[in-house]
């Protein structure tokens, strides 16, 4: 190796060492110059370093920040000036360019403000005569116009790159003084430069180099306060040193530390959801992060030290320059909690798709009551604002009771449309639910949007936002039927209604939270007027045997009474019409219910006249005669003494009927065997958009006309094992990205955007 080293007189001096090739491997120097904590300073291209501090006897000189001076009969205020007739350049090459030299001519009456004449690396010691005046002018005026040369801005910041490269290396007083001044100009010359691509590259570059240097002057410090702001592109070297101190230490990483590593990271993208909500995104982090790493995680100690590289624009430096900082290392790059803070900050991106989706279409909706319905859970403030006011509402109504019919009038105000739409309800289920309140109907359960009359609160334990269960959805359709037939005849009988209920008792496969919003359902069935109509898509794919099973169970629930009205005999023949039974297998069901409920033989029940299956005096109609048996003997459906009374061994038979039923019908909605998952995507297709597997294939079944029903869409998002809402956000989402617009739109029937779709596959 060779080491060159210059020396200025009565001056500390470094030195810098190099290899055969030129290259750098070290930076030495006397006691002065790198004595302060971790400061090191590396010329490592170009020439390298000559004379770097003035020499003694010169007249250059550094004019202190808001000190005055005089040049050409101009008033320079400010400071942050090198004054003088001799300084030589931080390279040891010529003189230093930012050097104002009073001694030259100065053509104050031709100002050259465009700076034709100033060249690519301007030093004030070789430009113009016009191009002194204008640069004094500027000056004198307090640098505050933007209107002149970029060039005169560069000379400028010239003069402070030498003086914290260079002189402040050597003053640690005049270092904690002027660098917070310094850094303070160079934000100023941003805001009226930065439109200059070359200025604002080169402004920024050396910003983070005062940060660097400040933050290795002050040991320990570094991880002090609040973390600072994310910027992938230049990550904050407070940020760096910060992480390195706590590895250091072996202290916990803050979730607020932790949030900026990932989020300044360049190997991490942040999505979507995180940079249109970063208000909702930090909280969230913070929240999880907490939960998952008590009081923060630690890092190991591990890595070389800290190193931030700046080329200076001066021309008074022969290549880049490196600050090291030793002492601490540079846990930036560690891989492992990397990929730990990468895995949270996309999963609380993703729990905030929805929320995100739905403020980047309208910025308006923040704070109401759809936005706050789509938040996290962590995020839901259900004590204050509009989300708080609905919940004591909806609890007030609830009180103490286990479900409680409303007005549906009074539930549908909250929502602030004039006409609530599905989605509208949708949020007011979500926000109720994390309330612990159910609704019924509701809309992610099968159930229609209330229109009028009442809904029903009650009690839940969980929130829950996924698809019904198969058992769910046909033990629903059984008693969407059983109610109709029940209320056919204008009054619900307590033994019908026991009989329904019942069926919820035994019907397999449903978990609890499904029978207490079943009974539920069932309360608002018999509260409201039970329609036959939208059914068919239901019912179209039950097989000849279940139908008969059906329409078995549902003629014992006519017959539960004790009397078939002739009301009933029309809805269950209009059932038979949708089950595609003929009315006469209908009509046996009827006679083997009303035999078996008064222990006779049966008799043909008119549609006109209803059937009674009592004892007694017949009513109008085709009375059912007791049995001759004695007096004291009963059928098996009924037991003697004061009026009618059901044998309960009976009503447990026809419970356990409707068991058997609800199991056949859970082939409504799936097969015995459980139906295959879909198949991924053909090897070398690549996901649409970026969707997932699932919604990839969605969105390429997409049929070719241009509107779909919404029977239809829910089909297909059921087949493809997606929520037939959250995936009409998420196509939609993906189209907006894509395309700028979105793929569907309408609500029933569904309109495809076919150029958006397109577009997308």
């Amino acid at each position: 190796m060779r080491t060159r080293s210059t020396s200025g007189r009565g001056r500390a001096c470094f030195a810098v060492i190099r290899t055969a090739s030129g290259s750098v491997i070290s930076s030495a120097s006397a006691g002065a110059l790198n004595g302060t904590r971790g400061l090191k300073v590396s010329w490592v291209a170009g020439e390298g370093v000559g004379q770097a501090v003035e020499q003694a006897g010169s007249a250059g000189r550094w004019s202190a920040p808001g000190q005055t001076c005089r040049v050409a009969g101009r008033t320079l205020p400010g400071g942050m000036l090198y004054v003088g007739t001799d300084l030589a350049a931080a390279s040891g090459h010529d003189v230093e360019p930012a050097l104002i030299d009073p001694r030259l001519p100065v053509d104050l009456g031709s100002p050259d403000w465009t700076g034709r004449d100033l060249g690519y690396w301007p030093s004030y010691s070789q430009i113009a005569p016009g191009c002194r005046a204008a640069y004094l002018r500027w000056l004198e005026a307090g640098r505050r116009h933007r209107d002149v040369s970029v060039g005169y801005a560069f000379l400028f910041l010239y003069g402070l790159e030498r003086r914290v490269l260079v002189d402040l290396r050597q003053d640690e007083t005049a270092r904690a003084a002027e660098l917070p001044l310094i850094q303070a100009e160079v934000e100023r010359l941003l805001e009226l430069f930065g439109s200059d691509a070359s200025f604002q590259g080169y402004a920024t570059g050396f910003r983070r180099l005062i940060e660097a240097v400040s933050v290795a002057a002050a040991d320990g410090a570094a991880c002090a306060g609040p973390a600072p702001e994310a910027d992938r592109r230049r990550p904050s070297a407070r940020l760096r040193v910060g992480l390195g101190e706590f590895a250091r230490g072996r202290r916990p990483v803050p979730a607020e530390w932790a949030l900026a590593w990932v989020t300044s990271h360049p190997a991490h993208s942040p999505r979507t959801a995180a940079k249109r909500c970063p208000g909702e995104f930090a909280e969230l982090f913070a929240v999880r992060y907490d939960d998952r790493h008590l009081g923060g995680f630690h890092i190991k100690p591990a890595g070389p030290p800290p190193a931030f590289a700046y080329r200076p624009a001066s021309g008074g430096f022969r290549g880049p320059v490196t600050l090291e900082v030793p002492g601490v290392p540079d846990v930036f790059d560690q891989a492992l909690p990397l990929r730990r803070l990468a895995s949270l900050a996309d999963e609380c991106a993703e729990s905030l798709d929805a929320y995100s989706r739905v403020i980047g279409r309208d910025p308006g909706l923040r704070g109401t009551l759809a936005a706050a319905a789509l938040l996290p859970e962590e995020l839901l403030d259900l004590g204050s604002g509009d989300a708080g006011a609905f919940t004591e509402w909806a609890r007030s109504r609830l009180g103490g009771f286990a479900m409680s019919a409303v007005p549906a009038a009074d539930l549908l105000r909250w929502s602030g449309a004039d006409e609530p739409a599905k989605k509208d309800v949708i949020a007011l289920a979500r926000l109720l639910g994390h309330a612990g309140i159910g609704l019924e109907p509701d809309p992610r359960f099968g159930g229609p949007v209330p229109k009028g009359g009442s809904v029903v609160f009650f009690h839940v334990d969980d929130a829950v936002d996924a698809a019904p269960s198969h058992a769910y959805r046909a033990a629903s359709l059984l008693l969407h039927l059983g109610a109709a037939v029940s209320l056919a005849d204008g009054h619900v009988a307590v033994e019908e209604k026991e009989l329904l209920i019942g069926h919820l008792e035994e019907a397999l496969d449903l978990t609890r939270a499904e029978r207490t919003r079943l009974r539920a359902h069932l309360r608002w069935l018999l509260a409201t007027e039970v329609k036959l109509t939208g059914l068919a898509r239901r019912i179209e794919t039950v097989e000849e045997r279940q139908r008969e099973h059906l329409a078995g169970f549902l003629s014992a629930v006519a017959a539960a009474d004790g009397r078939i009205d002739p009301a009933e005999v029309k809805t269950l023949r209009r059932i038979a019409k949708l089950l595609g039974l003929a009315p006469e297998v209908m009509d046996e069901h009827l006679r083997a219910a009303a035999s078996e409920m008064n222990g006779a033989p049966a008799v043909p029940p008119p549609a006109s006249d209803p059937v009674v299956v009592r004892p007694g005096r017949p009513e109008r109609g085709h009375a059912v005669p007791p049995p001759a048996a004695e007096p004291a003997a009963a059928g098996p459906g009924v037991h003697r003494g004061h009026g009618l009374g059901l044998d309960e061994s009976l009503l447990a038979a026809r419970i356990a009927e409707a068991a058997e039923v609800s199991a056949l019908l859970g082939s409504v909605f799936g097969d015995d065997d459980p139906a295959p998952a879909p198949s991924p995507p053909p090897p070398g297709v690549a996901p649409v958009a970026g969707l997932d597997g699932g919604h990839s294939r969605l969105i390429r079944a997409l049929p070719a006309h241009p509107t779909l029903p919404r029977a239809s869409w829910e089909e297909l998002a059921a087949a493809h094992r997606v929520l037939p809402d959250g995936a009409i956000d998420r196509l939609n989402e993906a189209a907006y990205e894509t395309t700028g617009e979105p793929v569907i739109e309408g609500d029933d029937p569904l309109e495809i955007n076919r150029e958006a779709l397109e577009a997308m596959l």
